[in-house]
């Protein structure tokens, strides 16, 4: 029977976290490189890649996620303060912002190393996804406030789409038709048509909308309201409208769904903790700690013949 693990990235305690998610204790704690900030898996499970952010971050950690080791650190020279991280769906390439840079360094996951620099022409560009089908890149630029769009196999920037101020989280709805972007200055949510690349709409999201999860259906939007006292804050999707918005922990950051979907984990950033939020009935269900200063988390799981394979990091597991 495969065993759920629980990934948690404590950034101010330079750790990676195991945590047993239904007992919500932690399992082991490893190193994970200097402020760890955003993880992808690889497609077997077996290792964790990790962006190192603190100046001069400029390494990727590598994770063996069975021996529970940190056994590699990928150089990102002469590309710094490496951030968002994303994974092509062939598994082959993973892509990491180097937001002072203006660029996204490729890695490639067999041979270890970086392979390329796509430029973003944007400034500060913190958070990065892949289309489903693998053809584009999509990164947030805080600095340009806007999103660029690049042709993966190519480099090629393809267009810079006019988002809103303090632009950095990045989601696609479940159908890929949408990519929403989250703007936490300007207190709104930014929504593109990925077919023409064009803004469909702009969303008023009070407060300090940061990182945004959907559900599989795609008719709940999750998001992060990085505030002190902050929210995790529900959408209707269809209907365009908030539902409610539940008290958690200081500045609420990373956000994943249990498999079933019947549970939302929220990693708040200073508060130290964690909140368990109930889908159903739509409380905190549960606070727990994995470390300081919590941020991303993934799935992961380990079969009893120690096969590993991952999760989703949108909690889409068999």
């Amino acid at each position: 029977m495969a065993e759920l693990v629980l990934l948690v990235l404590n950034k101010h305690e330079d750790t990676l976290a195991y945590v047993d998610p239904h007992r919500l204790q932690v399992l082991d704690r490893v190193p994970a490189g200097h402020d760890p900030h955003e993880l992808v898996l690889s497609p077997d499970g077996r290792f964790a890649y990790v962006s190192n952010y603190a100046p001069p971050g400029n390494t990727v950690s590598v994770v063996d996620l069975v021996t529970r080791r940190l056994v590699h650190r990928i150089p990102t020279d002469p590309y710094v303060r490496i951030h968002g991280a994303a994974i092509a769906p062939d598994g082959r390439h993973a892509y990491f912002t180097a937001g002072q840079s203006g660029c996204v360094v490729e890695v490639d996951l067999q041979a270890g190393r970086v392979t390329r620099a796509l430029s973003t022409q944007g400034e500060v560009s913190h958070m990065v996804v892949v289309s489903a089908d693998g053809r584009l890149l999509y990164t947030a630029n805080i600095g340009t406030q806007n999103v660029s769009v690049i042709e993966r196999a190519s480099g090629a920037l393809i267009t810079r789409v006019p988002c809103g101020r303090g632009c950095e989280g990045l989601a696609f709805t479940p159908d890929g038709r949408q990519l929403w972007a989250a703007n936490q200055e300007a207190a709104s949510i930014t929504v593109l048509d990925t077919a023409t690349h064009r803004v469909l709409d702009t969303l008023a999201v009070p407060g300090v909308p940061l990182r945004i999860r959907f559900t599989r259906d795609g008719s709940r939007a999750l998001i992060a309201n990085w505030e002190e006292q902050g929210e995790l804050v529900v959408w209707d999707v269809p209907a365009r409208r908030e539902i409610t918005r539940l008290p958690v922990g200081n500045q609420p950051i990373g956000l994943l769904l249990s498999p079933d979907e019947s549970r939302c984990f929220v990693s708040n950033m200073t508060s130290d903790d964690i909140h368990l939020v109930d889908l159903a009935t739509l409380r905190v269900h549960a606070v727990f700690t994995t470390g300081r200063g919590p941020d991303a988390m993934a799935w992961w799981r380990k079969t009893r013949d120690s096969h590993q394979f991952a999760c989703s990091q949108t909690g889409d597991c068999p």
